[in-house]
């Protein structure tokens, strides 16, 4: 094909259809960054299960490692807020985050970051699930307009909420490691997903369990 064979293309059209592209797919501001991150490992001891109770177990010793490393990758961002589910497991893998962040932020408690609920009257559906993750985050992503935070939720949890926005059929399609990040931007009800399951702080140091 000669130059002069070439097909001519409407310029204006192009740029307005990138720009629309950039609008929809959040590339350009104003967007809320929101940082999800899986809890650490927690600990397996038997007396550790005990003593948690409703809240769970802690951090095992390699859970502690990792939710401190998952802290000095985020430590460099501009977060205004931290967020995480009641279990003891997500609370002290945030209060790692918090405790490096440039600003002084407290760990919030938000309920609805839970797990899924598989069991007894508590259960729940797929849809009830992303329903829950999806509005939980919206209104995160609300309040901070503009800014980065950080939600520190659980692995089904994290995967039905990407289904919901990716249109996976099954809600848990994928499972995040422990202590690993996903990275998501929200603008006036809509997402877009940035990264999934960044494990690259994990692996540098062998530390990548599930």
């Amino acid at each position: 094909m000669t130059a002069g064979d070439r097909p001519e293309y409407d310029t204006n059209i192009l740029h307005q259809e990138r720009s629309r592209l950039r609008r929809e797919m959040l590339i350009d501001r104003p967007w809320t960054e929101v940082i999800l991150v899986r809890h650490a490992q927690q600990s397996f001891d038997p007396d550790d299960l005990e003593a948690g109770g409703a809240a769970g177990p802690g951090l095992s010793a390699v859970g502690s490692t990792q939710a401190w490393l998952t802290a000095e990758l985020l430590a460099d961002e501009p977060l205004t807020a931290v967020y995480s589910s009641r279990l003891a497991r997500a609370v002290s893998t945030a209060d790692a985050v918090a405790a490096v962040a440039a600003a002084p932020l407290t760990t919030q408690i938000r309920n609805d970051l839970r797990e899924i609920e598989m069991h007894g009257e508590q259960a729940e559906d797929g849809a009830s699930v992303r329903d829950r993750l999806r509005g939980a985050l919206t209104a995160i992503g609300e309040e901070h307009s503009g800014q980065t935070v950080a939600a520190v939720s659980h692995g089904g949890a994290i995967s039905a909420f990407l289904a919901s926005l990716l249109g996976v059929e099954r809600d848990v399609f994928f499972f995040a490691a422990h202590a690993s990040v996903t990275r998501v931007r929200h603008h006036d009800g809509a997402w877009a997903v940035q990264s999934v399951n960044e494990t690259g702080h994990l692996r540098n140091h062998d530390l990548i369990s599930h």
